[in-house]
């Protein structure tokens, strides 16, 4: 494997019109510095992609390229959600590098450790994830949402490393393999690993936020969880099937119960809370149940309408 590598840095991009100076900056300086050291080709690149931004992140970016001939960019026709975009950017630069960087334009991902990514790649490794070390710089809650998370996930039986979201690197021969993925509902961070390629782990740090908020909100962390779980796993439904099992024996014990008192003991008086608690319970339990395989049958609907995952609008070259 040739030292030199063209490397892609993909950033996915959601209203970050604040970050984008900033990011394009540093991450240029960055590039030059490690295309000087020998790590890297002179041609490597930054790829923003906007996934539908509402401000001028679009008009920022075309700005940028205008100025700077390291960055490209894609424009998405309106917001497909950050795994999508996010797939969108590393399948739009495949053909053109060695390897792609996924990381999140706010820089909080310490971009260090890029050397120490490359140095994985040129050791065998087409797969190498970022790892966190801490959540030090995260909120009580905010630390507690993500360390459930990843405990669900695992728990339900996706294969997942804990802290690992999206900074990572692919070789183009993993990025290739993960074409093939036609899913609509993405998780790349369980797709990757299912590439059967060799995979590596780099430790780094999380910085503090320097502009704007963080677009990943509770509300988009469950549903990416809730993909997660149906694309990767069929505990749920397995749990479903034992809450029907377990509520069948508990009828047959009530069943028997009753029939023992009414036979053998003769002490039944009619009772409003023994009939209606019952009802309640399995209703409930019902509800749940059809609520969880409605979940998987949302995917199977999603998966057969076999609409684009995203549409491109404009690019950059």
């Amino acid at each position: 494997m040739s030292i030199e590598v063209k490397l892609a840095l993909v950033l996915p991009c959601f209203n970050e019109h604040e970050s984008l100076d900033l990011a394009a900056s540093e991450l240029s300086a960055l590039l030059k510095e490690m295309a000087a050291e020998g790590v890297i080709s002179g041609d490597s690149f930054i790829f923003f992609v906007d996934d539908g931004s509402t401000d001028d992140t679009w008009s920022k970016i075309a700005r940028l390229n205008r100025k700077n001939p390291t960055v490209k960019g894609l424009k998405l026709s309106r917001n497909f959600g950050h795994q999508a975009a996010l797939l969108a950017g590393l399948t739009a630069v495949t053909r053109d590098c060695d390897a792609a960087v996924s990381l999140d334009a706010d820089l909080q991902q310490d971009t260090s450790v890029l050397r120490e990514f490359l140095a994985e790649f040129r050791n065998g490794a087409d797969i190498v994830l970022g790892v966190r070390k801490d959540r030090e710089t995260d909120g009580w809650f905010k630390k507690k949402t993500a360390l459930s998370f990843y405990t669900l996930m695992k728990v339900m039986g996706v294969d997942i490393v804990s802290n690992h979201a999206d900074y990572r690197l692919m070789s183009r021969k993993a990025l290739e393999t993960l074409a093939l993925f036609p899913e609509q509902n993405n998780f790349l961070r369980a797709t990757c690993l299912m590439l059967g390629y060799r995979v590596s782990t780099v430790l780094f740090d999380v910085k503090e936020r320097k502009f704007g908020q963080s677009k990943y909100t509770l509300k988009k962390m469950m549903k990416l969880a809730v993909h997660g779980i149906t694309s990767f796993s069929i505990v749920p439904l397995r749990i479903v099937a034992g809450i029907g099992v377990l509520l069948f024996l508990c009828s047959m014990i009530m069943l028997v119960y009753a029939l023992w008192q009414v036979l053998f003991v003769g002490n039944t008086v009619p009772g409003w809370a023994s009939t209606i608690v019952p009802i309640y319970f399995i209703g409930g339990i019902q509800l749940i149940c059809l609520g969880v395989v409605s979940e998987y049958i949302g995917q199977i609907y999603t998966t057969v309408k076999n609409r684009p995952r995203w549409i491109c609008e404009d690019k950059l070259e």
